[in-house]
């Protein structure tokens, strides 16, 4: 079912590594919160990923492709997003300041996984991009092309769910030790928040 498959999983692998709103968000919420609450987050995005996937194969995104309106209304949904999560990190250390400051906003379980989906649902060129992608890997007179799409988008999330709990296990090990300064976990949400506002401003004027 799958044409070229080395090419496949390659091209899967690069995408799911690529730095982006997703894995920025994944990072952040490991920093914060721990191992378990980046894999949820890592979950979250991935469901909204199969989201887009099923949109997609369901020809959604020809109608984001072919409307320029819409293209831009769920462009800036999701700039604006990036930007609110961008000035919670730095409203967070001022409330939180001379008391328990750099402390991380400790989310929910069901909070997490939920911003997760709306992190990736909130980018209509991730929908785009599945719809440019996935058709070059199946293999031509292939009798169903929906089943065939939605298998190859499928495969690229179970890659993705991969590669990003290798992220979360290296961001713990590598960086979590870090965390218990609260100066340096100061300077973190400060940055996690500088992220995500460029993440916004590119979102906005360049996507």
């Amino acid at each position: 079912m799958i044409n070229n498959l080395p090419a496949f999983i390659f091209a899967a692998i690069l995408l799911n590594i690529s730095p982006g709103p997703d894995q920025a968000y994944i990072l952040s919420r490991t920093l914060a919160q721990g191992r378990l609450v980046g894999f949820v987050s890592s979950w979250g995005v991935c469901s909204g990923a199969l989201v887009h996937i099923f949109a997609a194969a369901l020809g959604f995104s020809l109608i984001l492709q072919s409307s320029s309106a819409a293209y831009a209304l769920l462009k800036y949904l999701g700039a604006g997003y990036l930007l609110w999560l961008g000035i919670k990190a730095f409203r967070h250390n001022r409330v939180h300041a001379g008391k328990n400051a750099g402390a991380p906003e400790q989310m929910s379980l069901g909070r997490v996984y939920v911003q997760g989906i709306l992190v990736d649902l909130l980018n209509p060129k991730a929908a785009l991009f599945f719809l440019a992608f996935l058709p070059q890997f199946i293999p031509p007179g292939q009798p169903n092309h929906v089943v065939a799409f939605i298998f190859l988008g499928s495969a690229v999330v179970a890659v993705g769910l991969v590669c990003e709990a290798a992220l979360v296990v290296l961001t713990q090990h590598i960086l979590g030790r870090s965390l218990q300064n609260s100066k340096a976990a100061t300077y973190l949400s400060y940055m996690m928040g500088l992220v995500f506002l460029s993440l916004a401003v590119n979102f906005a004027f360049f996507v």
